[in-house]
């Protein structure tokens, strides 16, 4: 730790819930919360506290910002058990510098990446019987930073919190997903938040979602704010299409999240031999390809899902149907790739496990 870095103390739970999961076939996303969590404090400049303690409440008044005015931002990774009993996490320091992105967008402190990363590592080391099995799941975390200022006037926050939870699950999809697009909402607009992960982003997409599901979908494939006509995420997911040899995926060009899946998607794509194209694409070209025969697959990525096939595209009275997936489609391979790499069932070249 740095001089600028407070030391982290442990407070260990005087018994653990983990036997409530224990031998589990399945474990909800979020329905069970891990033993411990980290907090740390920032107040007037500067890191003074850290701890890992027991989860549970926090103590917070009723006029913080972050409840007033959304001063919050948050991440999401996962640890996984290995091929050989090893929990290793995949790729955190790409979630530090993300987290620290969109603090800075919002006007809020940076979280120092040794505090980030040496307080997740001793968390997760804590809390690794809680790790579900190799192959069975993995285990989420839930780093987030908001402002615990005690005051409703608008202005960057003097006090933050920085904490780290974590929950085992299986999995987050049962199946493949029904998209409908939305024209009627917009997720972000140029000039936004939308290539940043504030908390704020995401309750203006639920009203959206609800009436996908009441139409018969899952989620929404959002369309730009600007033209109403390109492509840019599908749920909370980047999205990809298999188009002829090709998979396209929406470019980032300052309203897309830039997903850490989805870097290492198109890593791995690139490593199978497939062609990956960054640009826009429009809502009638995928319609236009679907009528040609040319458009073959669709798949989102995410950190809580990995890969998710896509079934069914709806927009108003069309609809596009992919044939069921039998496990040899480009979205499927990708999907074991990224977990034989996560779970070390092949060689690590790019560095993106960090071994707890």
């Amino acid at each position: 730790m740095s001089a600028a870095t407070p030391a982290i103390t442990l407070r260990r739970a005087e018994s653990s819930r983990v036997g409530q999961v224990a031998g589990a076939r399945e474990i909800g996303f979020s329905s069970i919360m891990s033993d411990h969590m980290l907090i740390a404090t920032y107040d007037d400049g500067r890191w003074i506290d850290a701890s890992i303690r027991e989860f549970g409440p926090l103590e917070l008044l009723p006029n913080i910002s972050a409840l007033q005015y959304g001063l919050s931002v948050f991440e999401g990774l996962k640890a996984h058990r290995t091929v050989n009993g090893d929990v290793a996490l995949f790729r955190p320091r790409a979630n530090a510098i993300r987290l620290n992105r969109s603090a800075q967008r919002l006007a809020m402190p940076q979280v120092p990446r040794d505090l980030f990363l040496d307080g997740l590592r001793e968390l997760v080391r804590l809390d690794r019987a809680w790790v579900p099995p190799f192959d069975r799941g993995a285990l989420y975390v839930r780093p987030c930073l908001f402002s615990v200022d005690p005051s409703v006037r608008v202005k960057a926050p003097d006090k933050c919190l920085f904490v780290i939870l974590t929950f085992p699950f299986t999995r987050y999809y049962s199946g493949p997903i029904d998209l409908q697009v939305s024209d009627k909402y917009v997720r972000a607009f140029p000039g936004g938040t939308g290539e940043i992960k504030p908390a704020g982003n995401y309750a203006p997409t639920l009203l959206a979602e609800r009436e996908a599901r009441e139409s018969g979908f899952h989620s929404v494939l959002w369309l730009d704010g600007r033209t109403g006509s390109l492509v840019e995420e599908c749920g909370v997911m980047n999205v990809f299409f298999v188009i002829g040899d090709a998979v396209v995926t929406p470019a980032l060009e300052g309203t897309i999240l830039p997903g850490v899946t989805r870097d290492s998607a198109i890593t791995v794509l690139r490593e199978m031999g497939l062609t990956v194209v960054e640009r826009s694409i429009s809502i009638g070209e995928i319609f236009g390809a679907y009528e040609k025969g040319t458009l073959r697959e669709c798949f989102g990525t995410g950190t809580a899902a990995t890969v998710s096939g896509v079934r069914r595209i709806g927009f108003g009275s069309r609809e596009i149907h992919f044939p069921p997936d039998r496990g040899g489609s480009i979205g499927s391979r990708l999907l074991e790739r990224l977990t034989a790499i996560a779970t070390g069932r092949v060689p690590d070249t790019h560095g993106w496990l960090d071994l707890v």
